[in-house]
């Protein structure tokens, strides 16, 4: 494998780079601050732009590791970060990795996530290395199924009450795709 950290990914309509502090704003402004964003996720929103700065700052002191892997999704006709994706949970024994990812409400449904998600799929089957690549999202969150599939992504089985957030139990839906099929 070849475990090289956090590069920058250009796609057509994206730059997918390393946040900076000067990424705060932009970042509470377009997704941190929504609790939409964080609806199927484990996370909390950020309650200010200082929490967000705090979040950046262990990203950056992160991004020192050869194996942490993290995007700000940059669009590229305002060069705002109007999202987060990531390859996480690095098995360099079973070249595999799970990815996770958050978009701003205001460009959903725009394919913009799909195309990210296709970007860091490409480097990390061909730039590190990985043979297998997965996903999850709590049961209800049929936009993120949508994206899995529209790259290829296979259902693997749903683990019953993963997840407890605001008071209730979610099912954990499980997707994945192999280097071989990732084309």
């Amino acid at each position: 494998m070849n475990l090289i950290g956090t590069q920058t990914i250009e796609t057509k309509r994206l730059l997918l780079r390393k946040y900076t502090l000067k990424d705060s704003e932009d970042m509470y402004d377009n997704w941190a601050k929504y609790e939409e964003c964080f609806k199927f996720l484990p996370w909390k929103p950020c309650i200010s732009i200082n929490e967000t700065e705090e979040r950046i700052k262990k990203w950056m002191e992160l991004y020192k590791e050869n194996t942490f892997y993290q995007w700000g999704i940059e669009l590229k006709e305002n060069k705002k970060i109007i999202g987060f994706i990531n390859l996480h949970n690095v098995d360099m024994d079973n070249f595999s990795a799970e990815t996770t990812y958050i978009l701003s409400p205001n460009y959903w449904n725009r394919g913009i996530m799909t195309e990210a998600v296709r970007a860091v799929l490409g480097f990390g089957f061909e730039t590190i290395g990985l043979n297998r690549i997965s996903a999850d999202f709590y049961s209800g969150n049929d936009y993120s199924r949508k994206v899995m599939l529209k790259n290829n992504m296979v259902y693997e089985g749903t683990f019953r009450e993963k997840y407890f957030k605001s008071g209730r139990f979610y099912d954990s839906i499980q997707y994945a795709v192999l280097k071989k099929d990732w084309k």
